[in-house]
């Protein structure tokens, strides 16, 4: 909800740890590899010619389902989010980690990318 309000710092500062390849997601990196992965040629330029912009899931009629996989080692969770651009679905997909910690759970997201 924060990228689709235009608030990446805010969503970013959420992200407690690096994913495991040492990737630490900056508003900067994010907005890059959006901008990188949809050419201008896109459906997603085409509607919106300054390039694709996320927009709230739960605004669009059609709503996809969200499920938490537990991981198999049991230390913590995943799942896989998908993210509209421009008002319609997307092959955009954010992978969360959320890891046990003493105090909760650490958020980490994985991985950003088209399927």
């Amino acid at each position: 909800m924060l990228l689709a309000d235009g608030q990446v710092e805010s969503a970013c500062a959420l992200i407690d740890e690096p994913n495991k390849y040492g990737i630490v997601w900056t508003p900067t990196l994010i907005e890059d590899l959006i901008n990188s992965t949809f050419s201008p040629a896109s459906r997603f330029y085409q509607s919106h010619p300054e390039g694709p912009i996320i927009t709230n899931r739960f605004q669009l009629n059609e709503q996809k389902d969200i499920e938490v996989i537990e991981l198999e080692d049991g230390s913590g969770y995943l799942f896989d989010y998908d993210l509209p651009l421009n008002g319609e679905w997307s092959d955009l997909t954010a992978q969360f980690e959320f890891h046990k910690k003493p105090n909760g759970y650490a958020v980490v997201l994985h991985d950003l990318h088209v399927l």
